[in-house]
């Protein structure tokens, strides 16, 4: 607010179930916060007097969700006490959107910054509805003077949310916050296992070695949900195998983790699909961050087929894409992935 960017401490959440209506009233309704929490004294204005009618009819909704702490899954419920009239908003929201943020700019503010979040706790599928969504709302609503939308999740849900489609990349910038520090990961990790032991005398036995920690740090490039993940499934996997009271090394639960892995790049990906990241993990390595026009050559097909090809492993959670630096994109393959592709 100090800045000139007007904005409310509430998010604007995405659920399981959303559709491109939803979505673009949640919007009207955080733009008409917005100003009311900058310049109470606009109420009264005309444009802010047309957007309430919407507004009231959004904040008459009850709605419910039931979403999992761990962000595996979520589902909500909704029931209407009160609606707009049928497709009103679609047919009026753009216009009523574009007046708030007029209206905002007119009064010396910089713009009107959205919050959407919740991106998380979606399943992968809720997430390329979300993608849809979102395409859907490019024109009429993303590309609005005045508007900053700011999408936050796990970088996964990010970007499959908005590098899926070609008519969103143009819109959005990835920033991937800077990973916890391996010591930091430790730490977190040593006081868990504490907390988890079954009595406050016994001594702390790790499940895995602190080198096993480091090297799945590296794979999933400092993304603590993954390596978590990795460290969860490889242990689980190992129970009543592993030795007793000897915590784990990657020599043990390397072997797991990448068959568990290559299963499941087999049954998510289509043939063709596997036979490209094969080509990715043994041509240029695993570690490899290959542009478009790199794989083009790898992969031997044009720019359109490198382009869908990449869109389905980005949703499939295979292949994450990178910040930009300079005029190309960088795509680099998953923690999973790279995993499946170590020998």
């Amino acid at each position: 607010m100090n800045a000139g960017y007007w904005a409310t401490n509430e998010v604007l959440p995405v659920y399981p179930d959303d559709n491109v209506q939803r979505l673009m009233g949640g919007a009207l309704g955080g733009l008409y916060d917005a100003i009311l929490t900058a310049r109470p004294a606009m109420a009264e204005h005309e444009a802010m007097q047309r957007a309430q009618q919407y507004v009231r009819a959004f904040r008459l909704t009850s709605a419910g969700a039931n979403l999992s702490i761990l962000g595996v899954g979520a589902g909500a419920s909704r029931s209407t006490s009160a609606v707009t009239p049928a497709g009103g908003v679609l047919l009026d929201g753009p216009r009523l959107i574009r007046e708030l943020l007029d209206l905002s700019l007119r009064a010396n503010g910089k713009g009107i910054v959205l919050h959407l979040n919740n991106l998380e706790n979606l399943s992968d599928r809720d997430v390329a509805n979300a993608a849809d969504i979102l395409r859907s709302l490019r024109d009429p609503v993303l590309l609005q003077p005045g508007l900053h939308t700011i999408i936050v999740g796990t970088t996964d849900a990010v970007t499959t949310a908005t590098m899926s489609h070609a008519q969103l990349r143009s819109v959005f910038t990835l920033l991937i916050i800077e990973p916890l520090p391996l010591e930091d990961v430790q730490k977190l990790l040593t006081t868990r296992y504490r907390f988890l032991r079954h009595h406050p005398n016994k001594r702390v036995i790790p499940p895995v070695a602190d080198a096993v920690v480091a090297t799945l740090y590296e794979l999933f490039r400092g993304d603590l949900r993954g390596l978590l993940k990795a460290l969860e499934e490889g242990v689980t996997l190992l129970l009543g195998v592993a030795k007793l009271g000897t915590p784990m090394t990657m020599k043990e639960l390397g072997p797991a983790l990448r068959q568990r892995y290559e299963s499941l790049l087999r049954t998510t990906v289509s043939t063709a699909r596997l036979g490209q990241l094969n080509v990715w993990g043994t041509k240029l390595g695993s570690d490899a961050t290959p542009t478009q026009e790199d794989l083009i050559k790898v992969w031997k097909v044009r720019q359109s087929s490198v382009s869908q090809a990449l869109k389905e492993l980005v949703q499939a959670g295979h292949v994450i894409p990178l910040p930009k630096l300079g005029s190309s994109m960088r795509y680099a393959l998953s923690g999973a992935s790279r995993l499946a592709f170590q020998r």
